[in-house]
């Protein structure tokens, strides 16, 4: 037996033993409320294709109903485990207990719902820069990122978040990397699909690491075939009523293509920057030279977190800097959950974005 056969046969007992803790509390409850062993049998029917044709982690799974409908399962079952059932056992002593089980159950069930049919949300996040002309105060900012386009986002769900950004009327749209899932299949719909954006002072796009697992020039070259600039460790200035802004973008970290210095070097003096880095890791060299903001994704918010605790996510294992608004002196960072998914598509407690980030003088 070949060590690949061995590693996926290991990998394949730890998913079900997984699936099985996770899927055992509500299985067994919902057995005890119907009084018969059906729940457990639909479980596992709704488990077992998934899990069959599942060979690793990150494996892009079929874009079939099998899929969503086990994902979505297990994300209710989760939810179920670790905010429901406690919540439901804390107050079951004040409350018939079928009122809270079934609250528990149905709120559980619209939560994994969510976990795989949500749309991204719109943040919109305000950043005051200290010497910020007049002529930008109020400059608004789009962001999209980790698109991840391939069988689970296809073009016409990349063009539809696009139609979203576009109808904000925004001065500047960026896209911070980790544009398509990986491969060349999708290279051109999302090219396509991205290159309908609309700004004022136009579109502009980095490089993520994603984007390497294809030929990172041919994406380039498509990118900017429909109209965006890509910015490898270069910036440009961009004018608005005799005020400059410089529009600066790094190169991909995980390839070492990175260089802050060089992206940074044509910055006129005293112009504000806004730098965008796939890779929140950056921060702290953008921060030491001085960079006003710094949008960042790469993460996904941990594409599985606790709701609304930004620190208790997967994310917390890649970086300091998980999901949102940071900031360090006069520098702020931005970090996006992304739209797309990597590996299963599936975002539990860190809903897909869109976000609007708005200039201020100080």
């Amino acid at each position: 037996m070949s060590l690949r056969t061995r590693l996926q046969g290991r990998f394949h007992l730890l998913a079900a033993a997984l699936v099985t803790v996770v899927q055992l509390p509500p299985v067994l409850w919902l057995c005890w409320l119907t009084r018969t062993p059906l729940p457990a049998l639909v479980a596992l029917g709704v488990s077992w294709p998934y899990l069959k044709q599942l060979q690793s982690p990150w494996t892009t799974t079929p874009r079939a109903a099998s899929t969503y409908v086990a994902l979505g399962w297990w994300s209710a079952c989760l939810v179920f485990d670790l905010l429901m059932l406690p919540a439901a056992l804390a107050i079951q002593a004040g409350a018939p207990g079928g009122v809270t089980w079934g609250m528990a159950g149905a709120v559980a069930l619209v939560m994994g719902g969510d976990a795989v049919l949500g749309r991204p949300r719109l943040r919109k996040r305000t950043v005051r820069v200290a010497g910020l002309p007049k002529e930008l105060d109020g400059y608004r900012i789009g962001q999209l990122s980790d698109v991840h386009c391939g069988p689970h986002v296809p073009e016409e769900k990349v063009a539809a978040w696009v139609t979203r950004l576009n109808g904000l009327g925004l001065d500047l749209v960026t896209v911070t990397g980790d544009l398509i899932a990986h491969g060349s299949s999708h290279v051109e719909a999302v090219a396509r699909a991205l290159g309908g954006l609309r700004a004022r002072d136009g579109a502009f796009a980095c490089m993520g690491n994603h984007d390497y697992f294809t030929d990172g020039e041919h994406l380039v070259r498509e990118l900017e075939r429909n109209g965006l600039t890509v910015l490898r460790n270069r910036g440009v200035v961009v004018r608005r009523d005799g005020a400059n802004l410089y529009v600066a973008g790094v190169d991909d970290t995980w390839t070492s293509r990175h260089d802050v210095e060089r992206a940074l070097a044509a910055r006129p003096d005293g112009a504000p920057t806004v730098l965008l880095a796939h890779d929140p890791d950056l921060f702290p060299q953008a921060q030491a030279r001085g960079v006003e903001l710094t949008l960042s994704g790469h993460t996904h918010g941990g594409q599985l977190a606790v709701p609304w605790v930004r620190r208790l996510s997967l994310a917390r294992f890649m970086t300091r800097w998980t999901a949102g608004m940071y900031r360090q002196g006069r520098s702020w960072l931005y970090v996006n959950r992304g739209a797309g998914t990597t590996g299963p598509p599936v975002r539990l407690g860190a809903p897909a974005e869109l976000a609007v980030i708005t200039l201020r003088r100080a």
